[in-house]
């Protein structure tokens, strides 16, 4: 049970608007129950002349019924007939509805998922960022196309010109002519031949192209900051793989029966896991936890995290499900009608606007809301930043590849060639 839907708290007498169930209490101290669900109880028991006696199961939360008609947490209570009204975020979940019933919407609620913000890329990736995977496969491809392509014009162009054609291109130039290409750097081009020369047009072509598109997107990247893919739906949280967590199975009770395949993953997702081991991940990024927003605009159960660690978390940009809140009574109950109307005047008037803000303010911490609410990083750094040397780090390191594996291709030439020839010395010392 958690605000800004319920909250208690033992007290005085004096402070006091109800007091625990003796049935299943050793006592019957006061409490104050607050919230907005609590709220409208205590409205109905101010006008009606009734005391409310609580009763709050923080081991199995909303529990569940079976069909033998037991039961545990507060659904458990109502359908077993030991409470009269149950409030703590209930939805018309179908299975309890056989042995209750429900009393009109108190407020609408949508499920959501706290998940990860997206972190910055990486700055060795930068050089390799231009092209999506499938883009670059596509390049490498068309490069390696172009190098055959060279290379078997010119073994044809040596036989058709044969020894006034000159010294042939090797793998070598074939190489760096397409490098050359690519790069929009000047290359010899063969121009003795008509296909030759529309070869090298069309490499030339393409090789602008690429170039271009290469160095307009780098420039994109380098100015503006770039971050990892964020997940922003449902469909996105379930391609991603995240698991997130819960403290209680009724969170899925309105996912489970979609028949949408990527909510099933989802449901498969999910994990049902204590309040120590959500504090324990909160700093983490390797989990996602499952939250409600409220009717207006606040995020419920935030109470395993701190104001650091809600730096991390941002919410999805639409519900997994919603549904309105309501209360469950039993099936002959008395007061369902009285409540009812009750509630209308309530829905009506507005106050759940008021009573929803103070409870958050007195008990959930308006910083860590603000956080959560705070509009992604993605939306936030539109602005130019100055290159930084960090940026270059990716181009550092292809450069540094590139000196040592010139360093040990030399020297595993150069012993090549040394071995090579003290076999040729022996060979003649034997002879």
């Amino acid at each position: 049970m958690y605000p800004p839907f319920v909250y208690y708290t033992e007290t005085t007498a004096e402070k006091a608007n109800a007091r625990k169930d003796p049935r299943y209490y050793s006592d019957d101290s006061p409490v104050f129950i607050d919230g907005t669900e609590p709220l409208l109880l205590v409205e109905f028991c101010q006008r009606r002349n009734c005391t409310i006696e609580a009763y709050f199961d923080e081991i199995n939360l909303w529990g569940d019924v079976t069909e033998n008609r037991t039961g545990t947490g507060v659904l458990g209570a109502v359908a077993t007939r030991q409470a009269d009204f149950a409030v703590c975020a209930i939805y018309h979940w179908s299975h309890p509805y056989r042995f209750a019933t429900y009393t009109g919407e108190i407020s609408r609620s949508g499920v959501t998922v706290l998940v990860t913000k997206p972190v910055a890329v990486a700055p060795w990736r930068t050089p390799f960022m231009p092209f999506s995977d499938d883009l670059w496969k596509v390049v490498g491809m068309a490069f390696f196309a172009g190098v055959v392509a060279v290379l078997l014009i010119e073994r044809g162009r040596a036989y058709i010109k044969g020894a006034i054609g000159g010294q042939r291109m090797n793998i070598s130039d074939s190489l760096l002519s397409m490098i050359g290409l690519y790069v929009a750097q000047n290359v010899f081009i063969r121009r003795d031949l008509i296909a030759c020369t529309i070869l090298f047009i069309s490499l030339l072509f393409a090789g602008f192209m690429v170039g271009n598109l290469y160095g307009a997107r780098l420039d994109e990247i380098m100015t503006i900051p770039q971050f990892e893919h964020a997940i922003e739906t449902g469909q996105d949280l379930a391609d991603s793989g995240l698991t997130f967590v819960g403290n209680d199975l009724a969170w899925m009770f309105t996912l489970r029966s979609s028949p949408q395949a990527h909510v099933q993953k989802l449901v498969r997702h999910y994990k049902v896991v204590d309040d120590n081991y959500m504090v324990q991940h909160r700093d983490m990024r390797d989990v996602g936890y499952i939250a409600e927003k409220t009717e207006f605009g606040h995020v419920s159960p935030v109470d395993f995290l701190d104001v650091q660690s809600a730096d991390n978390y941002q919410l999805l940009k639409e519900d997994l499900a919603w549904q309105y809140c309501t209360a469950i009574v039993s099936k002959t109950c008395p007061f369902k009608h009285s409540f009812n109307e009750l509630l209308m005047e309530i829905r009506q008037s507005g106050i759940q606007y008021y009573w929803e803000s103070l409870v958050v303010n007195r008990y959930l911490g308006m910083a860590i809301q603000q956080k959560i609410l705070k509009v992604d990083p993605l939306e936030t750094c539109e602005d130019a930043v100055i290159l930084q040397v960090s940026q270059f780090v990716g181009a550092f390191l292809i450069l540094g590849f590139g000196y040592f594996g010139a360093v040990v291709i030399f020297v595993l030439e150069y012993v090549f060639v040394l071995t090579k020839k003290q076999i040729s010395l022996c060979l003649k010392s034997c002879t």
